[in-house]
């Protein structure tokens, strides 16, 4: 299966959950496993998709996407600031 018809899936499955926080916390340990385990080129694969995931949510649901950023963003922050 092509990287964006499984983007449209992800996409897809996070919008009917509805649920920002917990979309913002899937997104989030899948980049975190990603840079735990892959080398360089495969995180920016897995970031490129994340990215694409992302577009696709927020080409349906603005409000939703935008509100599953903002989780996105203060994970990653409260991660960088326990370090």
């Amino acid at each position: 299966m092509e990287v964006d018809s499984i983007a449209k899936l992800y996409a897809a499955k996070y919008i009917q959950c509805g649920e920002a926080e917990t979309v913002a916390f899937e997104l989030f340990d899948i980049m975190e496993k990603s840079i735990a385990s892959d080398d360089l080129d495969k995180q920016e694969q897995t970031k490129q998709f994340l990215i694409r995931v992302v577009e696709i949510m927020n080409e349906y649901d603005k409000e939703f996407t935008e509100e599953t950023t903002k989780l996105y963003f203060d994970l990653t922050i409260k991660l960088l600031e326990n370090r």
